[in-house]
């Protein structure tokens, strides 16, 4: 397989995942993907996407 954006090779790596949720970030250590070797875009097959868990913490509620 290729990447999508520009032909370039892929690999698996573990990486880490950064999403920004209104005012909260999540990252996700080590996830298994497919990183392309040219232009570093990531892949996640649909076994990772369903067997990614994440609990969000509020800090303000969490720390008083």
């Amino acid at each position: 397989m290729n990447c999508f954006m520009c032909k370039g090779n892929l690999e698996k790596r573990k990486v880490n995942y950064v999403v920004d949720l209104e005012d909260t970030i999540i990252i996700i250590k080590g996830v298994p993907a497919k990183v392309c070797t040219q232009c570093g875009e990531q892949y996640f097959d649909d076994e990772t996407a369903e067997n990614t868990e994440v609990t969000i913490v509020n800090y303000k509620e969490k720390v008083a």
